[in-house]
């Protein structure tokens, strides 16, 4: 059984597989359940035309999730982590991002990330944010 030392060090891990599209670490942090979250009422958008789910399945999220930084801006969202706390089976990090998008605007947002083990496994990634935000500056 992972420590709480360990498991916020997976999840800051897994954190920062998105920012450099690492989908083959991810997949050794992550459980073959594994559900990911993007927290708004909406149950998807549209990028380019493109629909995109708030919520992804393991294989979604390793193939599309991953790299949805590097998508959507110029060089990666460069997170910075000021806090992590962990409590039994749940991880929080705080912290925000500084990326510029596509078009050139600064998205510089907040962000609280809540993940879930299963063991020793992550199962449950929910990403917490100004959705407003992201959706004016890396969306519109």
């Amino acid at each position: 059984m992972p420590t709480a030392e360990d498991r916020k060090e997976r999840a800051v891990r897994l954190l920062f597989c998105g920012d450099s599209g690492d989908a083959v670490t991810a997949a050794g942090l992550i459980s073959d359940d594994f559900r990911f979250q993007f927290m708004e009422r909406a149950d998807s958008w549209s990028v380019d035309g493109k629909v995109v789910s708030a919520r992804l399945d393991r294989a979604a999220f390793l193939q599309h999730g991953i790299g949805a930084t590097k998508d959507m801006t110029r060089d990666g969202m460069h997170f910075t982590v000021d806090l992590v706390l962990c409590d039994g089976d749940y991880v929080c990090i705080f912290g925000e991002s500084h990326a510029l998008s596509n078009r050139g605007e600064t998205y510089n947002n907040s962000y609280c990330w809540r993940m879930r083990f299963s063991g020793e496994l992550i199962s449950e990634f929910r990403e917490y944010c100004d959705t407003h935000h992201a959706h004016m500056v890396l969306f519109a």
